[in-house]
């Protein structure tokens, strides 16, 4: 046996005897470990077992998250009252032919051709016409008699962000800054005599907000009644056993157009509803509703009173009386096969009005009306000027000085198709207006007549689609032409074309100019 060998056994033999040590180790630790647990269990059987309570070594949230302080109501329990947020967040991009226009085709008048801005275009991207609005509603207040609904309240204030700005603002900051302005504030109570509603909102003359046609075009249209004002209303509902038929009366004393002729404006109006007939109409842009077959009437009357028209007038004053009628439609003409089906369905809208000194009605035009000027005798310095109280295009002074109301009538029709694809997601629609004075011309010097117009005519075509039921898209062609008071040079000119001699405008024809528009708007609604 060698060495090497001898060494590798003494290894093995050492290594042997060591891990029995360590067993021997182990099973004599098990043991003691068996001990400390017997004696632990023993110990524990001699100690009472206490009751544990979870919860009482748990945190109340109340004690994490502070309690949000609330306003105790006027009346009723907190959950009983609701608020209602309302609005959309929108993007119009407008092209036009004449830089006549800003945001929606109002009743200016459009540049003509020749000038720098009938010949130049203009481009508009603008996010003012966005709005939010909120609804506040008030659990209903006991009535006196038990077997009645009560008294309903409810609240609204609603703006968007064309306020007026600075003439010397930048034209950036009144695109991207747009101010805000009151649109509505009103508060609203519903009785079973009589429904109340007191603050700002649409003019009872032409039932504002029921008869407003589908168009991607802002509101109003020209010829359009569409107006806002602070007023104090009482309507009257009366319905039919069945809740088909409904009629409503109302009444309503309006801020006047005059602040000094020192009375409100008085409108009144009848208007039917039949809701076993309804159809989907789109009040403007965005996704149409479910509305019943509606017919309305409305009139107004108003009072002027101005200074006399001389240098001097003192407390001298004279007056003139304003009135207007009109009349509206909601016809379903191919009504609504169901519910939440659009399909095919096809309404008509319609309203027609006639009156005189009511020009404010139709968004605020003034047919380029103004005062006629006062002539100086006595060649003074500074000239003498007429000092108005009154908006120019409602009242003016004739020949001999006599104060007038100017006459205006107006027209506006709307048809609105719903495409029976892509879930009936897509619809058509279109309007055509027009709006007319007969006597503004008679009442306008003859130097001023290149700055009035008499007709002005309206037509576009629309086609919108919802991308989501929040998300509409809408696309538009909006062309618009007044006819103005003064004619071309009796003369014609001649153009040497054997198929058009003369240039058209000219040899005694009535002047007119034309702007045309496209538009593409986008609106998130919620």
């Amino acid at each position: 046996m060698t060495y090497r060998t001898l060494g590798a056994f003494a290894i093995a033999v050492a290594l042997g005897a060591q891990t029995r040590v360590v067993a021997a180790a182990d099973k004599k630790g098990d043991k003691g470990d068996k001990k400390e647990d017997a004696a632990e269990e023993k110990k524990a059987e001699e100690v009472p077992e206490v009751a544990h309570d979870q919860s009482a070594w748990e945190v109340p949230q109340d004690a994490l998250i502070p309690a949000t302080p609330q306003r105790v109501p006027s009346y009723g329990a907190r959950e009983d009252w609701s608020i209602l947020p309302y609005g959309f967040a929108k993007l119009d991009v407008t092209e036009d032919s004449t830089q006549g226009f800003d945001s929606g085709i109002g009743a200016n008048v459009i540049p003509r051709v020749g000038t720098y801005k009938g010949d130049h275009r203009r481009t508009t991207l603008t996010a003012r016409d966005s709005r939010v609005g909120l609804q506040f509603i008030a659990p209903s207040f006991p009535d006196i008699t038990p077997q009645r609904k009560g008294l309903r309240t409810s609240g609204l204030i609603e703006f968007d962000f064309f306020g007026q700005t600075a003439t010397d603002s930048k034209r950036s900051d009144v695109i991207a800054f747009g101010p805000v302005r009151m649109r509505q504030a009103y508060v609203k109570l519903e009785h079973w005599i009589i429904d109340v509603v007191a603050g700002q909102t649409q003019d009872l003359f032409g039932w504002g907000g029921s008869f407003y046609p589908a168009t991607v075009g802002y509101l109003g249209v020209p010829g359009q009644i569409y107006r806002r004002s602070p007023q104090l209303r009482f309507e009257e509902k009366l319905r039919s056993d069945d809740g088909n038929h409904e009629l409503i009366f109302a009444a309503a004393a309006v801020a006047p157009v005059q602040r000094d002729s020192g009375l409100p404006e008085g409108q009144g109006g009848i208007k039917y509803a039949y809701k076993g007939w309804k159809g989907w109409s789109g009040s403007g842009f965005g996704s149409p509703y479910l509305v019943p077959l509606s017919i309305g009437v409305s009139g107004m009357y108003r009072h002027f009173e101005v200074p006399a028209f001389r240098p001097n007038p003192g407390s001298e004053a004279v007056t003139a009386n304003g009135y207007g009628a009109a009349a509206s439609i909601m016809l379903p003409v191919i009504p609504a096969s169901a519910q939440y089906d659009r399909g095919n369905a096809l309404t008509l809208t319609g309203e027609f009005s006639i009156g005189t000194g009511i020009a404010d009605m139709y968004s605020g035009m003034d047919g380029g009306s103004r005062f006629p000027v006062i002539v100086n005798v006595g060649l003074t310095t500074p000239a003498p000027a007429y000092q108005a109280n009154v908006d120019p295009g409602l009242v003016t002074f004739d020949r001999t000085y006599s104060l007038k109301t100017i006459n205006w009538r107006a027209f506006v029709g709307g048809l609105q198709y719903y495409l029976p694809m892509e879930n009936n997601r897509i619809w058509v629609s279109g309007i055509y207006s027009r709006v007319w004075s007969d006597n503004i011309k008679e009442l306008t010097p003859m130097t001023s007549l290149g700055a009035i117009f008499t007709k002005m005519e309206y037509i576009d075509a629309n086609i919108q689609m919802e991308i989501t039921p929040a998300v509409v898209l809408g696309v538009s062609f909006q062309t618009v032409k007044q006819t103005f008071a003064d004619v071309s040079s009796p003369e014609p000119t001649y153009t040497g074309d054997p198929f058009q001699k003369t240039q058209p405008g000219t040899g005694g024809v009535l002047q007119g100019a034309r702007n045309n528009r496209a538009q593409l708007s986008m609106g998130f609604f919620f």
